[in-house]
């Protein structure tokens, strides 16, 4: 599976009132600390263990200004994993290793 870019407010709803974990990148072009956490997204979303199971989706906040603001992003990068609508957990600029540990975590137990 791949990240799958969100750019309109009612898509972000959809994809966040999922009954499975929903994993959002917020990012922009500009941030060179996006730059270097994006590949390691990407490759996350394409790892077996969460293939149909977890949704991985992108925002850039210059392009979907309005979605980064309903989710209340501050400082990019940051991602944040949700369930039916609830933000689950949230961590800012994770390191592209730790960003991988953060997933299991913030998606354990949702299924």
């Amino acid at each position: 599976m791949a990240v799958t870019p969100l750019t309109s407010l009612a898509e972000f709803e959809v994809a966040i009132s999922q009954d499975k974990p929903v994993v959002v990148g917020f990012c922009a072009t500009w941030a060179p600390r996006c730059r270097v956490i994006g590949p390691a997204f990407v490759r996350l979303s394409e790892l077996p263990e969460y293939a149909g199971t977890v949704d991985f989706r992108s925002v850039d906040i210059d392009e979907a200004f309005e979605i980064a603001q309903k989710a209340g992003v501050g400082p990019v990068p940051v991602f944040m994993a949700f369930l039916n609508g609830t933000k689950l957990a949230e961590v800012v600029a994770p390191h592209p290793q730790a960003l991988g540990e953060w997933v299991g975590q913030a998606c354990a137990g949702s299924g």
